[in-house]
């Protein structure tokens, strides 16, 4: 599904990533997991071409990121937040330019019904809050049909009640083959979903499946304060 191979990227002279290998299979849900701030964000915006790589090669079902880019990105969805959403339009609107675009099997009906977003669908984003707009967010994501979906912190501003949901949703997915990276600061956000979770530090990755391993102590260990500290 989706190759990356010596991803390597900088910002000035400051070397953000770091010669980055990484691969997800179809019907894979996989966690990309930092303290904020360690390039999360750069990574998934290099693997879908927002920011070209200084090095390295990123292909999905073997379509190459930059020569092949439109059958590429048309395998591929990815919005960086739910506040860079088209605000002048209703979810209905949104979703129905998104459907013409990358072709989705789901209708918009589906899509409201699944999310629970009936009672709001034909008022405009800019009046939502943060959790209705993660609502949207996901439709978007859901009526695209794309194979591989990109999310950077999905359950920011989410309820329990929405994030069960999501859960859900993002387990019908894999059963479905799509695939799913999807950064957090926070390990137990991706646990519960991720069978692989991986850790970006110092601008390079390390792969570990949830189950093999104390992910937490993992965490731990990358990233905790030290105690000589205080």
């Amino acid at each position: 599904m989706l190759t990356v191979k010596g991803l390597s990227f900088d910002y000035g002279r400051q070397s953000i990533l770091k010669d980055i290998d990484l691969s997800i299979d179809a019907g894979e849900i996989v966690g990309l997991v930092a303290p904020n701030g360690t390039g999360k964000s750069t990574l998934l915006r290099n693997i879908t071409g927002l920011l070209r790589p200084k090095r390295g090669q990123v292909t999905l079902l073997g379509n190459d990121s930059q020569s092949q880019r439109q059958v590429f990105l048309k395998h591929l969805f990815f919005l960086e937040d739910s506040q860079r959403l088209y605000e002048v339009l209703t979810p209905v609107e949104l979703l129905s330019y998104v459907k013409a675009m990358w072709g989705g099997e789901l209708s918009v009906d589906q899509v409201l019904k699944a999310l629970r977003m009936e009672r709001y669908h034909n008022k405009r984003i800019s009046t939502f809050s943060l959790g209705m707009r993660q609502h949207v967010l996901l439709g978007a994501y859901l009526i695209s049909g794309a194979d591989l979906l990109l999310f950077d912190e999905p359950l920011n501003g989410l309820d329990p009640t929405s994030i069960e949901l999501f859960t859900h949703i993002f387990s019908r997915l894999r059963d479905q083959g799509k695939s799913i990276l999807m950064s957090s600061h926070q390990l137990g956000n991706v646990t519960t979903m991720a069978e692989r979770v991986i850790f970006l530090k110092d601008g390079q990755v390390t792969s570990y499946q949830t189950a093999a391993i104390d992910l937490q102590a993992k965490y731990d260990e990358l990233f905790g304060v030290p105690e000589e500290l205080f």
